[in-house]
């Protein structure tokens, strides 16, 4: 792609339980959010640009990241462990680097609960009997190990810059219910990493890690090799003249795809809304790992 982007990672301290797990397509539309509320012209042509300005992975645990989206026989795992392997979901970093993908760990990164509310009628201070003001449930995510995000940017932004925007964003309240307290978090760089490895392979196997359009860099990908689960967006309708939302068709976060040479990002942009604009991320940040191939695990037997 032809230059250079920054890549930090920033600590996450949560303040509040969450109610939307912070993905990368999430986190950059936020963030796109607050920079038109300043009149800002950074994101104007977002959907038309080939080459993104910045990029926010999903919220991962600390020194770990998605176990890839690979067939079950590309682990090398032995028959007997293979139902106790799937319910492993994340593998440590140095781990994947190297190709280890055996492995992989079963971490707690998260704990969902669900809750009843109230909603208050103001008037009264009290619930009603219309079905207005009833109580409902609610999904709360609590983060129970050192939650990240990995930011990929160019030089239309410093450090500090990003920063400060999340924490910006983290006073507010990230997603759904930002106004009752919460979303609410603190971002500080890690002054300690430094990027992910460059490696020398024949292979040029890499995984992403957010939501990605894979279809817009497909000249990039060899032999159309690639490996996900996929992943639905729905768009805004705004108060447009249709009701209808108009969903998204992504690759999830973890895929796996074979390049024809070391990239930084892959995917693309898009405008996804109906009569107004609503900008998606569909970009992500790409790690490279050691890996010989989807029978790798066969060749191992």
């Amino acid at each position: 792609m032809g230059f250079k982007m920054r890549l930090i990672k920033l600590k996450i301290t949560p303040l509040s339980s969450f109610v939307t797990f912070p993905k990368g397509d999430t986190l950059f539309g936020h963030f796109a959010y607050l920079s038109f509320l300043k009149n800002e012209t950074t994101f104007v042509n977002y959907a038309t640009d080939k080459k993104p300005k910045i990029i926010f992975s999903d919220i991962l645990p600390d020194n770990h990241l998605y176990k890839p989206t690979l067939p079950l026989d590309a682990f090398g795992v032995e028959e007997s462990q293979k139902k106790e392997f799937r319910k492993k979901g994340w593998i440590g970093y140095e781990n994947l680097k190297k190709g280890a993908l055996k492995e992989a760990v079963e971490l707690t990164f998260m704990k969902k609960e669900f809750k009843v509310r109230n909603t208050l009628n103001r008037v009264s201070f009290t619930t009603d009997s219309s079905g207005m003001f009833a109580p409902y449930g609610l999904e709360e995510i609590t983060f129970t190990y050192q939650p990240v995000i990995y930011v990929m940017f160019d030089s239309s932004f410093t450090d500090k810059e990003i920063e400060d925007r999340l924490n910006e964003m983290g006073k507010n309240g990230f997603g759904k219910k930002g106004s009752i307290g919460k979303g609410y978090f603190k971002a500080k760089i890690d002054k300690s990493f430094d990027g992910f490895e460059k490696l020398k392979t024949e292979n040029c196997y890499m995984m992403t890690l957010s939501p990605t359009l894979l279809h817009k860099s497909k000249e990039m990908i060899v032999d159309e090799e690639v490996y996900y689960n996929t992943f639905n967006r729905f768009g805004k309708h705004h108060s447009s003249s249709t009701p209808f939302k108009k969903p998204l068709l992504m690759a999830d976060s973890g895929a796996v795809v074979k390049l024809k040479s070391y990239e930084q990002y892959i995917g693309g942009g898009i405008d996804n809304g109906i009569g107004r604009q609503s900008l998606v991320q569909g970009f992500s940040i790409l790690v490279p790992f050691e890996f010989e191939g989807v029978n790798r695990g066969k060749k191992e037997k």
